[in-house]
Order: C-alpha cells, then structure tokens, then sequence
C-alpha cells in the first residue's frame, strides 16, 4: 500500500473525561473534511496514559477511518513525547500534529495545502498574525505569560521573527521527521521551540500560517507546566550551545 500524503497525529489524555468539544467532534470534523478531497491520509492517536476511558472513545473511531493508528499507552510520559511517538509511527509524506480538543480546527489545512505542494519542509500555525482569527480567547492571565514565553523563547533559541512557536498544529515533512523528531527531548511542553530551533540551526525555512483558534477553556498547563516549559527552554539551549544535536545545515 502506498505510503498517505498527509498524516494527522493527535496525542490525546483524559478525553473521555473532557467536558465540551474535544477528541470525539474533533474526529468527526476531520472524517468529514476529508470526504470528496482526492487527498490519501492516515490519522494516529496516541494516547498518553490516560486515567479514563480514552481508550475506548478511540477505538471507537477506528472503523472510520480506512487508516487509522491506534498507540495505547499505558504510562504517562509527557504531550510533546506522545507527539514525538506518533510522527515517527506515521507514514505521510507529510505529518501534521494537532491538539485533540481541535482547538484549531481542521479546515486551518486550507492555508497550507500550497504550502505542501511547494515542497515546504516546517509550515506551522499561528495564532498571533494578523490575519489569524481567534474565536475565543484564553484568560488574560494566560495570555499575557504566553506573549511574554514567546519573546523569551525568540531571544532564547534564536527564533526572532516567529510569532507564535507554541500553537498546537504543524506540519513537518518526512524529511523534518526523520532528521529532527528522533533528537526531540523536551517531551513535556517544549517539544513546539525544541523542534523549531533545530529546524533553522539545519537551514530549513520556518512558515508561519494564520489559524483559527477556538480556546477550550480546559487546559491542563498550570504553574507547574509553565515552570517545566521554562526549564525546558533553557535546557534546550544548553544542549544546543554544548552541541547535544546532530545540527548539520541541510541547505549549504
């Protein structure tokens, strides 16, 4: 069988206890965005050590899809590692992650599908560009530490100029994957700038795409995660500046 164009993975925890939109629309818009586009693609999820019964909402979906992964974790071990897990099990030429509680719906890909077809190696959303549509804000607490984290992490990793490196929905391509997602070791919350930062230092154009961006108002990122992603940054930077990674420019 030959290999999807597009990947879609979803690293998913506690769903099945998620009040509101989450896993289960989030599934259905994409079965039905899909239907009547010549496009191949697979969907993976990747549940995260759930303490419900995600597993069963899953699995509840499998019969669906014609190409669906099921990774059923038993052991919690970070968002940005199910994310990790799941590209490298994904096929598709080209491999989106998203946040299960679609968040940023599916119909975004709109705006990258040229992209793709160019041949663009990291195309990721963003929610702080001008033409980005946000339908419903988080906190203006959340808000601001998010804007403040951001210019941190510009300044920290030398990734001026990107607006948004945290938004929950990227592509990457088969190429990105196999050369960079293997290295990945922020797998809490600082996988986003972890994998953007390896990304330039290896010469590999970063897009910026606006998204629409609907807040659940159920994030499990508290003080404790805003501390992780911070110890995170700066251990990423410790491993960049002690050269950790395999970095060789691809692009001279």
């Amino acid at each position: 069988m030959e290999n999807p164009y597009l990947s879609i993975v979803i690293p998913a925890y506690n769903e099945a206890s998620r009040q509101g939109k989450g896993i289960r629309e989030h599934m259905k818009e994409i079965k039905a965005y899909f239907e009547g586009k010549n496009i191949s693609y697979e969907v993976v999820v990747v549940n995260d050590g759930s303490k419900d019964d995600t597993s069963e909402v899953v699995k509840s979906f499998m019969a669906d899809f014609s190409d669906f992964n099921f990774i059923d974790r038993k052991e919690n071990k970070g968002k940005l590692f199910s994310v990790q897990e799941g590209l490298l099990k994904a096929k598709g030429k080209f491999r989106l992650f998203t946040d299960a509680d679609g968040a940023t719906p599916i119909e975004t890909l709109d705006n990258f599908w040229g992209h793709l077809e160019a041949g663009e190696h990291v195309i990721i959303g963003s929610r702080d560009l001008q033409q980005s549509k946000i339908e419903k804000h988080q906190p203006k607490v959340k808000e601001l530490l998010g804007n403040m984290g951001n210019l941190l992490i510009q300044f920290t990793l030398d990734l001026r100029g990107i607006e948004d490196t945290q938004c929950g929905f990227k592509v990457l391509s088969q190429e990105v994957v196999e050369k960079i997602i293997p290295q990945m070791k922020a797998i809490r919350w600082g996988g986003d700038f972890e994998i953007l930062a390896l990304a330039k230092k290896m010469g590999y154009k970063i897009i910026e795409v606006p998204v629409t961006w609907i807040d659940s108002g159920q994030s499990t990122v508290g003080i404790k995660g805003y501390i992780q992603t911070l110890k995170e940054l700066f251990q990423v930077k410790w491993r960049m500046v002690t050269g950790q990674y395999q970095c060789r420019n691809n692009k001279q």
